[in-house]
């Protein structure tokens, strides 16, 4: 009797089981019928993913026709897609596609206006390919303003160095973009002065985020087109101990030093950015470098004693036996040690640039 009872118990179960499951599938079944366009709009969602998956392939592998072929897919099965709107910006920008950037930008921020780095790239288009200045620095303000707080949560999120990394990069490219637009006002100085100091304040903002080589080299731009020398320099300087092999920084220091009269230091900066210049084999820079310290070397010989000129320029030179040239080109050899790039990271007469501030004079354009 229990065994009887038993199978009736799990046919009974059995029976509601496939019964239910009917109904379900019948039911899903109906639902299709009724929104077909919601289910085909899933559908496509999950193909547009696998595209935009397929062109970030492409991407990294720097396959860009395939990647906008890929991301193009995407958009036209899914046209809300975020990250594929953006990643086609980037490819048009690449592509120097601009117009077009600016319009998948525009897309992408409409569909997620706290989109920070979106915004960014929008904002530096604009300034660097489009020369619109104003827009791309209003750009830069809602980027800092509408940036996602950073979150912490122990072992699962902390982007606190990535939003005040981001929030550094806005507030470097607004710098820039308000030093581009006191270029369009050289003629009248009040304008171009007040300018040059927002960039000043948007890069010292930038610092206290990222303290970088780029930020510190133009900081000393902007505040050497301001008359500000002693400023300008420490720039330059800080910006040599990060980086000392980027020839910029020594060259710029170089022309400020020759402004000061300090032609032995000056000589000695442009050295450095003539065999940095050298190495990576770019003549006509070099060259010019060269001329540039040719006219500071006789300039050098009108301002002091020609014994001291001959002791400065028969001093044992700090490169000799560490570098040689093969196909006319520097080459610098294993003897080019720390030393020699302590050489480098120091600037010249670097005490004179810390004896207090200076102020204003004039504008260097």
């Amino acid at each position: 009797m229990k065994k009887y009872i038993q199978k009736i118990a799990e046919f009974a179960k059995n029976t509601t089981v496939r019964v239910v499951s009917l109904i379900l599938v019948l039911c899903f079944i109906l639902s299709i019928i009724i929104f077909p366009k919601f289910y085909k709009t899933q559908i496509n969602k999950l193909r547009s993913f696998y595209y935009v998956y397929q062109g970030d392939k492409a991407y990294k592998k720097r396959q860009p026709q395939k990647a906008l072929d890929n991301y193009t897919i995407a958009l036209k099965l899914h046209p809300k897609h975020t990250r594929a709107r953006y990643n086609l910006a980037n490819l048009y920008v690449a592509y120097e596609d601009y117009y077009t950037a600016l319009e998948n930008y525009q897309m992408a921020l409409e569909l997620k206006p706290n989109f920070m780095i979106a915004r960014i790239d929008y904002a530096i288009v604009l300034s660097e390919a489009m020369f619109n200045f104003d827009k791309a620095i209003e750009e830069y303000d809602i980027a800092i303003k509408r940036a996602p707080k950073w979150m912490y949560i122990p072992f699962i999120i902390d982007n606190k160095k990535t939003y005040k990394y981001n929030k550094g990069v806005a507030y470097y490219n607004q710098g820039l973009a308000w030093r581009g637009k006191s270029l369009l006002f050289g003629q009248d100085r009040f304008k171009a002065r007040e300018y040059l100091i927002n960039a000043i304040n948007s890069y010292e903002k930038a610092l206290k985020s990222i303290k970088e080589y780029d930020v510190y080299y133009n900081l000393g731009i902007a505040n050497q087109l301001l008359g500000r020398k002693a400023m300008a320099g420490r720039n330059y300087c800080l910006a040599i101990e990060l980086e000392p092999m980027n020839y910029e920084a020594h060259f710029n220091l170089a022309i400020l030093l020759k402004s000061m009269n300090k032609y032995i230091d000056s000589a000695e900066e442009f050295k450095k950015a003539g065999l940095l210049l050298d190495g990576k084999g770019d003549v006509n820079k070099t060259r010019y470098v060269y001329d540039v310290l040719n006219e500071v070397n006789q300039r050098m010989a009108q301002d002091i004693e020609y014994k001291e000129i001959l002791q400065k320029m028969s001093e044992e030179d700090p490169n000799e036996g560490k570098v040689t040239y093969i196909g006319g080109k520097l080459v610098i050899s294993e003897d080019f040690d720390k030393a020699m790039y302590k050489n480098f990271k120091t600037c010249a007469n670097r005490d004179l640039f810390y004896g207090g501030e200076d102020s204003e004079i004039e504008l260097g354009y």
